[in-house]
């Protein structure tokens, strides 16, 4: 059984939300979140966990507006995909992430957890459920 995992990242301009696979690559969980304020080489904190946490692909969300089109978080975002894959030893993939940021507050509010304080917790849910759509929708490759 490998022991490698996916890595899924909900990329902000102020927090980047971290999820990982389990070994199986079947279930994501919510990691960590990355405060760019705190952590300006954010890139070398993404680095380290790909490291620590065995991590072979990469699954960045990729903003769209509801109508499909490109915004400026596109653009900022597709910089971001670009210096990671430039970065790391590791496939770097996008995945639509339309809606997850308000389901993944919608999900909190549903287990009494308030967003005031937990903000962090929306980047890793985001990032979590850009993961496992991933996942659902790649079950037979082999990433």
């Amino acid at each position: 059984m490998s022991d490698k995992r996916v890595m899924g990242i909900d990329y902000g301009q102020r927090k980047i939300g971290i999820a990982i696979s389990d070994p199986l690559k079947i279930i994501s969980y919510p990691y960590t979140t990355i405060d760019r304020k705190k952590t300006p080489d954010y890139l070398s904190e993404i680095k380290k966990i790909i490291k620590e946490k065995n991590v072979i692909s990469i699954v960045v969300g990729y903003p769209i507006s509801l109508l499909g089109n490109k915004t400026e978080q596109t653009r900022i975002t597709e910089k971001f995909i670009d210096k990671l894959t430039l970065s790391v030893d590791a496939i770097v993939y996008k995945c639509d992430e339309r809606l997850t940021s308000q389901e993944a507050s919608r999900y909190l509010k549903q287990q009494n957890i308030k967003l005031g304080h937990n903000k962090e917790k929306i980047d890793q849910i985001s990032a979590s459920l850009i993961l496992s759509q991933f996942l659902l929708s790649n079950t037979n490759e082999t990433f």
